[in-house]
């Protein structure tokens, strides 16, 4: 049996894309892998969470991109996971992180998984790689298309990378993934623009009014 631990980052938890895509995920592996879900905020309101994080061979880090970085929420958590990490000993997990964007590019994600790499340098765990997801919106927001359908046939396949990786248990050197939906990106930026004149009309205002520069 192989123990995955998910650390989900999101301030939205169970309403996220990156909790879609942890669910997407774990559908792909195989019954041997016992994994489980966390989210930062439980997390840091019960730091007795951290004693079980740590006995798992495999952890994943699944968090949105804000602004090229993190969520302060999720480098709040990181900090005291640090710390907590200093007071054990032979801990040494294998890590992964899944960053997903709004971005249509998911090479948007890099400076975030960069982050976590060199995080997971810095705890002394065993960094495998980090897949970058752009078009966020849309891969979470369409629930009802299946991983393998041919827009999102990118994510899929690289998880399909990510389940081989935890399920072999490899010490072979990964790289990185970056990967975008598979559609052309006018559509992506059509149906985004679409997405907020909606919530625009939804709150009693007209897209124009969106424009006007407030002084």
């Amino acid at each position: 049996m192989i123990d995955l631990c998910i650390i989900n980052g999101s301030p939205k938890k169970e309403r996220s894309n990156s909790h879609y895509l942890a669910g997407e995920l774990v559908k792909l592996l195989d019954k041997k892998v016992n994994s489980k879900e966390y989210y930062i905020g439980n997390i840091m309101k019960d730091h007795s969470i951290l004693d079980s994080i740590v006995s798992y061979k495999s952890i994943i880090f699944v968090s949105p991109l804000y602004a090229d970085c993190l969520p302060s929420t999720m480098l709040d958590f990181m900090s005291a996971f640090e710390d907590f990490v200093k007071t054990k000993s032979n801990i040494k997990p294998h890590m992964y992180c899944i960053i997903n964007c709004g971005f249509f590019e998911g090479i948007q994600n890099k400076i975030a998984v960069n982050i976590m790499e060199n995080y997971c340098k810095r705890l002394g765990f065993n960094w495998r790689f980090g897949i970058g997801v752009g078009g966020g919106e849309f891969i979470g927001g369409s629930k009802n298309l299946p991983l393998d359908s041919k827009m999102k046939r990118p994510v899929y396949d690289a998880f399909l990378t990510l389940k081989n990786d935890i399920e072999k248990n490899s010490d072979k050197k990964a790289e990185n993934i970056f990967v975008s939906p598979n559609m052309p990106e006018f559509i992506y930026k059509f149906a985004g623009n679409m997405g907020w004149k909606t919530q625009a009309k939804k709150n009693g205002l007209k897209p124009k009014e969106l424009y006007k520069k407030i002084y």
